[in-house]
């Protein structure tokens, strides 16, 4: 099976991150949609959608604004989606992490896409390149200002490492993107002469 072009590996790539952005957005916007909502019944002592989300007051004695807890579920079924305490950082570190994924993988989508293509050295996988490493080199450093000041973490292996792996894979892309922009060059160089 050839790893590039039409019905290859990389169209079989390309569908499968389609999918995983697809079902990230959705998860995304569900999960945005029930935080409003539970926002809105905790401050209004309301109970919207009772059958997927549960807010109330934590057992235990936890300091504010640990004293608050809340479950998802997804629709239409007991599997439970989400839980954590109620907090402004637990809903941006959420928020922040599914975004991420959600243009890691339609990054990735468009990359294999464009590698299904018999002319494979363009200004458009370039400038796709770059953006993915870009993203991926961001990453690093706000997940590790998300744990460390928000989240007041201790510094742990766990941090160190994802944020490592993130910064090198976008360091990794970043010099793919200048490899594809001196294969464009000679085929653009190569294309004038013949």
């Amino acid at each position: 099976m050839k790893l590039l072009g039409p019905k290859s590996i990389s169209t079989g790539l390309s569908y499968l991150f389609l999918l995983l952005f697809i079902f990230l957005l959705l998860h995304t916007i569900y999960m945005t949609f029930l935080f409003g909502v539970s926002y809105y019944n905790y401050t209004n002592s309301e109970h919207l959608l009772p059958e997927v989300i549960e807010i109330g007051k934590s057992r235990g004695n936890h300091p504010p604004p640990f004293d608050v807890y809340f479950i998802f579920k997804y629709p239409f079924s007991n599997q439970q989606m989400m839980m954590g305490f109620f907090t402004k950082q637990t809903v941006m570190f959420h928020s922040f992490q599914n975004i991420f994924f959600c243009l890691f993988f339609l990054f990735l989508y468009k990359i294999f896409n464009h590698l299904n293509n018999h002319n494979l050295f363009t200004e458009k996988i370039i400038q796709q390149l770059k953006i993915f490493s870009i993203i991926n080199i961001l990453y690093a450093p706000l997940y590790f200002f998300i744990w460390v000041y928000l989240f007041n973490a201790s510094l742990d292996g766990s941090i160190i490492i994802t944020c490592l792996i993130f910064f090198f894979l976008g360091i990794t892309m970043y010099f793919t993107s200048a490899f594809f922009k001196k294969g464009y060059q000679l085929q653009s160089e190569n294309d004038l002469t013949i």
